[in-house]
């Protein structure tokens, strides 16, 4: 009898398990979204013209004032502006994923502006 070749393929390694592979988190989707949506393709224009930065949004200002700017992309997703922010219950905070904490502040930030 003749023994098997000594050139056959080694095993592979074992595959992660889904629960590893599946592991994005709701933000890391978020800021990819963003990234994809400020990808624009370049204006062509004759004339030369200095980039003015985007004037930050009153939504934006309002939740950088309490230090909550890394939920803008959740509001902006929502398309949600300062006068529909205005109408918001608890509850539509905690729908869209707002953490305690933050709802609370947003809360009693739009009650004090009344």
């Amino acid at each position: 009898m003749n023994p098997q070749p000594s050139n056959a393929d080694p095993p592979k390694p074992k595959p992660k398990p889904v629960s590893e592979v599946v592991n994005i988190s709701r933000r890391q989707i978020a800021d990819e979204m963003h990234a994809r949506q400020n990808k624009k393709p370049p204006k062509q224009t004759s004339s030369k013209k200095t980039s003015q930065p985007k004037a930050e949004s009153p939504l934006d200002s309002f939740l950088s004032s309490l230090g909550l700017e890394k939920y803008s992309i959740t509001f902006q997703a929502e398309e949600v502006d300062m006068a529909a922010l205005r109408h918001m219950t608890d509850s539509d905070l905690k729908a869209l994923g707002i953490p305690m904490g933050p709802r609370k502040k947003i809360i009693l930030a739009l009650e004090s502006r009344a």
